[in-house]
C-alpha cells in the first residue's frame, strides 16, 4: 500500500507501508517549469501482493464507474465489489460501494432536478414551433407545492399524416424509464402504406395505471376525432 509521507505544493514524496520495501517515488518542480520532475523512482516491490488500499476510496469508485452505475442503477453491490477486485485489484467494503452509489445518484439528481422547472416553457416552443399540436402539461396538487405528473405530445403535423395515409388502427404501447427519473412512456403508433411503424402521440405518466391511461386515451381520441372532423 501506498503512503504519502510528504505531500507539498512543490514537492511528493511516496514509500510503500510494507517494512524494507524498497519502493519510493519522489516529485518535484522545477523553478525553470511549472511541471513535475520525477527525481527519484525505484519500481520494485518486494512486499507481498496486498489488496487493502486506502486510495481507493468512495469517490474514486464513483468517479471510475459514474458511467456504468448511470446505465445500470440496479447494478448490485456484490458484482460491483467483484468488479473493484478486480479491476482496480483492492478489497474494498459494502458500505464503500453504497456510499459510492449514492455520491452518482445525487449528481444525476443535481444535473436533472431543475429541468422539470422548465417544462412550461418547453410547452410553450413546442406549441410555437408546431401550431396545432396538443401539448398538456398535468400537476400533482395534492402537494404541498404542485410538482411534475405527467406530459402529454401529440404533434399536428403527425395527427394529419395518420388521418391522411395511415391504416385506421391504433397501436398501443408502454415502457419503463431508466436512470434517476421513475415514470413510463406510453405510446399511440399506427401503420404507414410502407408497413412501417408510425408515431401518433406519447405521454409520459408517473406509472402504468387505468387513471394514468385513460389520461392518455381522452386526449388521443380528442385529437383524432378533431382531426377527421377538420
Amino acid at each position: 500500500m501506498i503512503k504519502f509521507v510528504k505531500n507539498e505544493a512543490n514537492k511528493c514524496r511516496a514509500v510503500c507501508t510494507w517494512p524494507n520495501c524498497p519502493w519510493v517515488l519522489h516529485l518535484s518542480k522545477t523553478t525553470r517549469a511549472e511541471s513535475w520532475h520525477l527525481a527519484t523512482c525505484k519500481c520494485v516491490h518486494t512486499c507481498p501482493p496486498r489488496r487493502d488500499n486506502t486510495l481507493v476510496t468512495a469517490r474514486r469508485i464513483a468517479d471510475k464507474y459514474e458511467k456504468f452505475i448511470k446505465a445500470n442503477p440496479q447494478w448490485s453491490l456484490e458484482s460491483m465489489r467483484e468488479t473493484i477486485q478486480e479491476e482496480m485489484l483492492a478489497d474494498v467494503s459494502i458500505s464503500k460501494i453504497k456510499r459510492a452509489k449514492s455520491i452518482v445518484m445525487q449528481r444525476m439528481y443535481d444535473a436533472t432536478r431543475g429541468e422539470y422547472g422548465m417544462v412550461f416553457d418547453y410547452q410553450l416552443e413546442l406549441l410555437k414551433s408546431n401550431p396545432g399540436s396538443t401539448i398538456v402539461v398535468k400537476l400533482d396538487t395534492d402537494e404541498v407545492r404542485p410538482t411534475f405528473l405527467r406530459f402529454y405530445v401529440c404533434f399536428d403535423a403527425c395527427k394529419k399524416g395518420f388521418l391522411a395515409g395511415c391504416r385506421k388502427v391504433v397501436g398501443l404501447d408502454g415502457c419503463f424509464f431508466k436512470g434517476l427519473t421513475n415514470g413510463e412512456l406510453l405510446c399511440a403508433l399506427g401503420r404507414d402504406a410502407n408497413n412501417q411503424m408510425y408515431p401518433i402521440a406519447w405521454a409520459v405518466v408517473e406509472k402504468e395505471t387505468n387513471d394514468s391511461w385513460d389520461f392518455f386515451m381522452a386526449l388521443l381520441s380528442k385529437d383524432l376525432l378533431m382531426g377527421r372532423a377538420g
